[in-house]
């Protein structure tokens, strides 16, 4: 990912691990925002981050204070906004005389020392009870125990798959875990619930899923899957009746099917 302003927020890029910055902003929050599009739910590596930077110039100063002072580049940097408003004055009269000396020094000292402090002063203020219980225990053993067995349950995909086959809904497939669903125009109702005008790209694997934000996780929970079971107990598509017909005539048992 080569990342510029625009990079601080928005999109998530956790297929990526290689985050290349040709500029840094002057709020350390700002920074971590940039980093945190691509460290997130689904990064399967570590992430490189590379600064580059004229040596001498103010970029240097700037890459210095957040690497040296803050450890921003290695670490979470929350803390950062904080130190940023005691010395960010100094930062930037630094910055605009392009000083290299003693004073820069003094200032990155400063700020890693206060960072330090305010870092120890929020691991003393949690709340280790909490913490403890925070787990859930066995409840939340269980819990994941039963995710994992709906996502190992093939019924959810022969059901999804057959629902689209019998309503007439396009399918390609897209990769090795997804598939590409689209309206068609032998849909036997005119628009299927939850399934947008254009399509979308679906999985039934949560790995997949959390690998690529274009990628919809399929449960039976999804509003695709709810809106084909109400279309299914509403509509007249897929629905049944049984009567009871007493005629002495017929021979007892007879089943008529139509």
């Amino acid at each position: 990912m080569i990342c510029s302003e625009i990079g601080s927020e928005g999109r998530n890029f956790q297929f990526s691990h290689q985050l290349v910055m040709f500029d840094l902003p002057m709020n350390p929050d700002l920074l971590e925002q940039r980093i945190g599009r691509l460290d997130r739910i689904g990064q399967r590596q570590d992430i490189a981050i590379h600064v580059p930077y004229l040596e001498g110039t103010a970029q240097t100063i700037l890459a210095r204070w957040y690497h040296e002072g803050l450890d921003a580049f290695e670490d979470t940097c929350p803390t950062g906004r904080a130190v940023f408003e005691q010395y960010g004055e100094t930062l930037l009269t630094l910055l605009a005389n392009n000083q290299h000396d003693e004073a820069l020094d003094a200032l990155i000292n400063d700020s890693a020392t206060m960072n330090q402090r305010l870092k120890a002063e929020m691991e003393q203020g949690r709340d280790k009870l909490l913490e403890m219980h925070s787990h859930g225990g066995d409840a939340a053993k269980q819990l994941v125990q039963t995710i994992a067995d709906q996502d190992g349950d093939t019924g959810l995909v022969t059901f999804t798959l057959g629902l689209f086959d019998t309503i007439g809904v396009n399918q390609d497939d897209k990769g090795e875990n997804a598939i590409v669903v689209k309206p068609s125009e032998q849909m036997m109702v005119p628009s299927y619930p939850g399934l947008p005008a254009d399509g979308c790209t679906l999985t039934f694997d949560r790995d997949t899923a959390l690998s690529r934000e274009d990628v919809q996780f399929v449960s039976w929970e999804h509003p695709i899957v709810r809106g084909g079971i109400d279309l299914l107990l509403s509509e007249n598509i897929g629905t049944t009746a049984v009567s009871l017909l007493k005629n002495k005539a017929l021979p007892v048992g007879t089943c008529l099917l139509s």
